[in-house]
């Protein structure tokens, strides 16, 4: 996977020319696919997810010591953690298992060859595009993600629990700092690399059958998921303690 993705970028920054508005519409498609048309889903789940944590907060501040911590949990909770994870989750389940599944398409109806046989590098045309759309749209995603769960969240529970949108306002502009929204922009434009690069991977690895497709989708999705986790938690552990 390492050398597949220092091949890709060769291909895609090191050797510019001929074919570049060709490479930047697949990059263009792949944006598209992966962010703009993953909006829907992604603005349904941070508001969900935003009111919980909000509800389950302002449910425990009692104990922990004022309403002061809503603020603080919010940005502990949704922008360090569950707003990048969860973000890569939908794209793993959407757009990851939609490479993997199209690249051994490609594999089992020698369309990769065909490349190669015109003259066309499959890592510049195939991978480099889809690593640069992913972490590119992972990236703007997180944001959008996480500002949806900040302020549509409250508006979701303030039909539940009773609590001043200024002091609101006030407790999350005193938590939020530049390096909890940077954090959060590393880990999703890293996830969206790492996502892009392994479901790449498993759509190369496809060699012979139709049959080897699902099964490669499915590991693409269980070894994305496991390399988000030990990435997040290095990024975590590098920058919080």
């Amino acid at each position: 996977m390492g050398t597949l993705f220092m091949e890709s970028l060769t291909a895609g920054v090191g050797r510019r020319g001929r074919g570049d508005s060709v490479v930047f519409g697949v990059v263009m498609n792949q944006i598209l696919f992966t962010g703009v048309e993953a909006m829907k889903i992604v603005a349904v789940i941070a508001l969900l997810l935003g009111g919980v944590t909000i509800i389950e907060t302002f449910s425990l501040v009692p104990d922990l010591g004022g309403d002061s911590l809503i603020g603080k949990i919010m940005v502990v909770v949704v922008v360090r953690e569950l707003g990048p994870i969860i973000t890569a989750f939908i794209v793993i389940g959407r757009s990851g298992t939609a490479i993997a599944t199209e690249i051994g398409y490609m594999m089992v109806n020698h369309e990769i060859q065909a490349l190669e046989m015109m003259g066309i590098n499959p890592m510049r045309y195939v991978v480099f595009p889809r690593i640069v759309g992913m972490s590119v749209a992972v990236f703007c995603l997180s944001f959008f993600f996480n500002m949806v769960a900040l302020f549509g969240g409250y508006l979701v529970s303030r039909f539940i629990i009773h609590y001043p949108f200024t002091l609101y306002l006030d407790d999350l502009s005193r938590a939020l700092g530049f390096w909890d929204v940077a954090v959060s922009g590393i880990k999703c434009f890293l996830f969206g690399i790492i996502v892009a690069v392994i479901c790449c991977y498993q759509g190369f690895s496809v060699k012979f059958s139709f049959t080897e497709i699902p099964q490669v989708a499915t590991r693409a999705v269980v070894w994305s998921i496991y390399a988000c986790f030990a990435v997040n938690i290095i990024i975590t552990a590098f920058f919080y303690i």
